[in-house]
């Protein structure tokens, strides 16, 4: 029976590796055999069950080889399935007394930083990589899995593709070994890295071709990774209703699944999506079931779009994307720290956001050019944003064949964003200010001032104000009239 577990495990079908060591009575079950067990158990998403058995196994005599598996496996169980990344990083601590030889050792260090990678502590992680010399192939994996987003969300787009890269190649050349993540795992790290570079159609294409990959292997724990993937991909290219479908899928996935860290992930990207799109009360409900969940660290300030923690923790993309979206929405000028963030990052996607904002409703000709920018990455959304900004401020500065030019584009880009929704896409060749756009946006919509106001923490006054000025500079005299004036001219 146990032989016929290893071979199911190496084929991925650890429904009979359970099934199997579990009917081995627990007296013959050596630690060999709770690590089958264990890992099966945390595939299945048993998580408890999972920690008791590894737990256990750690107990039994062992060689290095499976005292090490057995930890890495248990840590990996902690972080992801418990969503206990301090119980993770102190499973490895202890491992490191009985797991001293070389390239062991060195495979707790780059377990170790995977913890602090996928717990949202990219920086500390690179240096814990640091002090690694190993370089056998199945450690070289390891710190490619830790390395690769830790790369990508602190800027470092270009070395975090070519971390991925190659440590699918190595996965490949190392074929299939327990205690490991499946092969491709090293895909979803190279998709994300290439989406926080900006090769958004690269990104999407690798992903889906990582799903069908996966998909074939029923492997849960990647086929949530590949649809959050696709649906993070959507977001940024703009089509909204096709993120809105692959983040539902990820979260279903991860809900039938257990994988409550994961299931966060993508119940913050359905918020998002359904957001993008004017779809309120759908927004607050992904939100509201996100939040049931535990605490979730991999990529934390993208979980939650104001949060000022991208900084402190060194996630300079998302930070990127957090302080752009505040110039987006608010009007906000954001502009000097997307500049340093574009000079820290290689990200073209950084500079388009930074050169936006730079611009911002001033000037038309650098918001041509950001639209232009967004547009060759492949981020449509933002291109519409750019140019309707940018026809905004050549109505302005009384240039109205540019400004009917830039309207047209906008229109166009926008067509293709799937029902999308935001502020920057009044249409109004006028210069409404940030706030005044997100008040007449959803003014026009039929909320009531008051119902305004507590969204957006504003007083009831302040609104009315804002929507006088908005009558005033649109030729309007009433709500009624609004959604015609912001979506024609």
């Amino acid at each position: 029976m146990v032989r016929g577990a290893h071979l199911a495990r190496y084929a991925h079908d650890f429904r009979t590796v359970a099934r199997l060591i579990e009917a081995v009575p627990d007296a013959d079950l050596d630690a060999a055999g709770t690590l089958l067990l264990g890992e099966a158990l945390y595939e299945l998403g048993d998580f408890g069950a999972a920690e008791r058995v590894l737990a256990r196994g750690q107990q039994l005599p062992a060689s290095e080889h499976i005292a090490l598996r057995l930890a890495v496996t248990r840590a990996k169980n902690a972080q992801w399935g418990l969503c206990e990344p301090e119980r993770a990083l102190a499973i490895n601590a202890a491992a490191r007394a009985t797991v001293t030889s070389g390239p062991l050792a060195e495979e707790l260090v780059a377990d170790e930083a995977s913890v602090l990678t996928f717990s949202g502590q990219p920086e500390r992680a690179l240096g814990v990589l640091e002090r690694m010399a190993g370089t056998d192939r199945r450690t070289r994996v390891v710190r490619a899995i830790a390395a690769a987003p830790a790369l990508a969300v602190t800027g470092r787009t270009a070395a975090a593709v070519k971390a991925a890269e190659a440590g699918y190649a190595d996965h490949l050349a190392l074929g299939e070994e327990p205690a490991i993540a499946h092969p491709a795992m090293h895909l979803v790290n190279q998709a994300f890295a290439l989406a926080e570079a900006g090769r958004l159609a690269d990104a999407e294409q690798l992903a889906a071709e990582g799903a069908e990959i996966v998909a074939a292997y029923r492997l849960p724990i990647a086929q949530i990774f590949f649809a959050a993937s696709l649906g993070r991909v959507a977001t940024l290219q703009g089509r909204l209703a096709t993120a809105r479908r692959y983040y539902a899928e990820a979260a279903g996935l991860a809900q039938a699944h257990r994988f409550a860290g994961p299931r966060r992930l993508a119940l913050s990207g359905l918020a998002l999506a359904h957001a993008l799109r004017g779809e309120a009360d759908a927004a607050a409900q992904a939100l509201a079931e996100r939040d049931t969940g535990p605490a979730f660290g991999f990529r934390g300030p993208e979980q939650q779009l104001a949060d000022a923690q991208a900084a402190a923790t060194g996630h300079r993309t998302a930070e990127a994307w957090l302080l752009h979206d505040l110039m987006r929405t608010s009007g906000e000028d954001t502009s000097a720290r997307l500049r340093d963030l574009a000079l820290m990052c290689d990200s073209p996607l950084v500079s388009a956001r930074a050169r936006h904002a730079s611009a911002r409703a001033r000037d038309a000709q650098e918001l041509t050019g950001a639209a232009g920018d967004f547009e060759a990455l492949g981020a449509m959304l933002l291109a519409a944003e750019a140019a309707s900004a940018a026809a905004e401020a050549f109505s302005t500065a009384g240039h109205r064949r540019a400004a009917a030019a830039a309207l047209r584009r906008a229109k166009a880009l926008a067509a293709s964003c799937e029902g999308a929704t935001t502020p920057g896409l009044c249409y109004a060749a006028v210069p409404l200010s940030g706030r005044e756009r997100q008040i007449a946006m959803l003014a026009a919509k039929g909320m009531a001032s008051k119902d305004i106001a507590e969204r957006l923490f504003l007083s009831v006054r302040t609104v009315s104000n804002h929507l006088q000025h908005t009558y005033t500079k649109l030729g309007v005299a009433s709500r009624a009239s609004l959604a015609e004036a912001l979506g024609s001219s």
